[in-house]
């Protein structure tokens, strides 16, 4: 769909805070036009060329799949049994990602503006970014203040479509090309030291293995690139930033709570879907430095955090 078509099939369209997200395709850059910066996962002499529709490795003799313009490495990934738990995790994950909520929506936008404007991150300009675990891609224009001049890849194992709140609160997204790529963190099909940000918003703790992600994205970095991780830190319940039962309770909000627990109860939205649980950044700050990363900037606010790392 054009995005005029998109906006009209939105006229008139009421919708419910607690309503399944109407989703639409990304406005993806066609996998032709970059395939010279890609590579076979694991292997950065496995070059890739676009035939008949996929992507082929002469070397490794693996094709991977091309539709609508989304590259997909994951289909030929082989599986291994110490995934299955990793999996469960993701499926529980997705019924939430299918469940976004407008209030989740609402009130994930002021972390976000803050973030973007403390790192000082969201004003870059003129740079090669890659983002890894980033779901439908909005990132791109709720996040950067220049979007035009970024050259954005979305990197995510899963094939999560554009939510039409994106849409509506977002309307570049429409607009501006993306490159959409289904990968793991762990094992990043780009071609050594060709891009200038690598980040991750809320999505570190879904990783199977940060460390190899550090690894992979020291290796993809050019010399003096930056590496910017921000998530959330599981907090104990008497920190003066926990939100307390009584708060719950005795709030306006919580009529809200009970609707969105309904929701979530209906649509099968599992309570805790992470693989890691990080309770300070020593995890990130150590493990980046293990790697080769120089920290340049941290910041611990609420129950959040931002990680800001440079290759030498």
């Amino acid at each position: 769909m054009t995005p005029e078509q998109i906006y009209f099939d939105l006229i008139d369209k009421e919708r419910n805070i607690y309503e399944p997200a109407r989703l639409y395709d990304q406005n993806r850059e066609s996998v032709k036009n970059y395939i010279d910066n890609m590579r076979a996962p694991g292997d950065n002499d496995a070059i890739l060329t676009v035939q008949d529709g996929s992507a082929k490795c002469a070397k490794n003799g693996k094709s991977y799949r091309i539709e609508n313009e989304v590259l997909d490495f994951i289909e030929a990934t082989a599986k291994r049994p110490e995934d299955k738990e990793w999996e469960r995790l993701n499926t529980q994950f997705l019924n939430y990602h299918r469940s976004l909520s407008v209030y989740t929506l609402i009130n994930s936008v002021p972390v976000a503006n803050y973030l973007s404007l403390r790192s000082g991150m969201g004003d870059i300009k003129n740079k090669t970014v890659v983002d890894i675990g980033a779901g439908t891609g909005h990132v791109l224009c709720s996040f950067f203040q220049n979007p035009e001049t970024i050259d954005y890849y979305l990197v995510d194992p899963n094939l999560r479509l554009l939510h039409d709140q994106f849409i509506r609160i977002y309307p570049k997204l429409t607009r501006l090309k993306i490159k959409h790529i289904l990968a793991f963190a762990e094992q990043l099909p780009f071609k050594s030291e060709f891009a200038d940000v690598v980040m991750s918003l809320s999505a570190i703790d879904h990783f199977k293995d940060y460390k190899a992600f550090f690894a992979e994205a020291y290796r993809i970095l050019k010399p003096g690139g930056t590496i910017f991780i921000s998530s959330h830190l599981d907090i104990p319940p008497d920190s003066k930033d926990a939100t307390k039962t009584s708060q719950k309770l005795f709030s306006e909000s919580f009529y809200e709570r009970l609707a969105r627990y309904l929701y979530y109860k209906r649509n099968k939205v599992g309570h805790d879907d992470h693989t890691y649980h990080f309770d300070s950044l020593e995890p990130f700050e150590n493990g980046l430095k293990e790697k080769g990363f120089v920290i340049e900037k941290s910041e611990i606010f609420k129950r959040y955090f931002f990680v800001i790392a440079k290759k030498p």
